[in-house]
């Protein structure tokens, strides 16, 4: 599994030279779909990055109160929006390839990379995170609000420590190339 998790950079970075080979959005709708899930991926990975504390603590305010892993689920959203600027139909077999591609490469590699963090966080944290665990689904928030009460404020230094405004301007680049290739093809 740990060699699976050393590929996940690289993939990603292979996964996305192959996107921009193939990607070609077919109408202003398609786009205005992809860059809405886009910017909602975006959004909730930036409302998790100000409350998580990596490997501290137990982060149980904001997304973290609804889902253990709301970063993925995120990253998820905001992937299927890069999915979705391939649209057409009939569908072509690259964007039908790069769609399945995704699915695939996030069903497997990120759930391996969770379930590897959560046995550290496990070890390190203990019971604070085991009781946090069995009250938290870890990826579709099944129970509604699950910890009430949580006395953790978001961030924005925490936002800032952890980067996420790499993930905004990488995703917000990679739209812009989407709609240049769409205006001038």
């Amino acid at each position: 599994m740990r060699q699976l998790l050393r590929l996940r950079v690289p993939l990603g970075f292979l996964f996305a030279g192959w996107y921009l080979a193939v990607a070609r959005p077919s109408s202003p709708r398609v786009f205005l779909v992809a860059c809405v899930l886009v910017a909602t991926g975006c959004l909730l990975r930036s409302w998790a990055a100000g409350y998580i504390l990596k490997g501290k603590r137990v982060a149980v305010g904001g997304p973290y109160a609804y889902v253990r892993n709301p970063l993925y689920v995120g990253s998820f959203i905001l992937g299927l929006g890069f999915c979705a600027a391939l649209w057409r139909w009939p569908l072509p077999w690259p964007s039908l390839a790069v769609a399945l591609g995704f699915l695939l490469v996030f069903g497997v590699i990120y759930r391996a990379k969770a379930v590897a963090e959560e046995q550290e966080l496990a070890l390190v944290l203990g019971d604070a995170y085991r009781a946090y665990a069995v009250q938290v689904p870890p990826f579709l928030p099944t129970r509604g609000r699950v910890i009430k009460g949580a006395q953790q404020r978001f961030s924005w230094e925490l936002h800032r420590r952890n980067r996420e405004y790499q993930c905004i301007l990488g995703s917000f680049a990679l739209l812009g190339v989407l709609f240049l290739r769409w205006k001038f093809a």
